[in-house]
């Protein structure tokens, strides 16, 4: 098996959702829901109880006046269990003066 690459996805909804243990990552378009449990397993070693897929559909663009669309993009909401964390999501916000 290769290895899959995971994108997180860092902004205000996603750091909302890893607050209660729901990390989103950006995936290969290929990729299903168990090869995406066994990565995050693999690559943050925590343990995985369910994961959610999205597909979100690209935007219709024109670029002088011709008319493109961008790529699809596969997004993976992965649940861990309760306790573990990601490191890669703990962003320490600074601290108020």
């Amino acid at each position: 098996m290769t290895a899959l690459t995971l994108k997180p996805v860092i902004t205000e909804k996603s750091m909302n959702l890893a607050a209660k243990g729901i990390y989103m990552f950006d995936v290969n378009a290929r990729s299903n829901k168990p090869i995406i449990a066994q990565a995050v397993k693999e690559q943050f070693k925590v343990e995985v109880t369910n994961v959610r897929i999205a597909i979100i559909k690209g935007k219709i663009k024109k670029f002088k006046g011709v008319e493109g669309q961008r790529k699809d993009k596969k997004r993976a909401f992965v649940t861990v269990k309760k306790g573990q964390k990601i490191a890669v999501f703990d962003v320490q916000e600074e601290e108020k003066k």
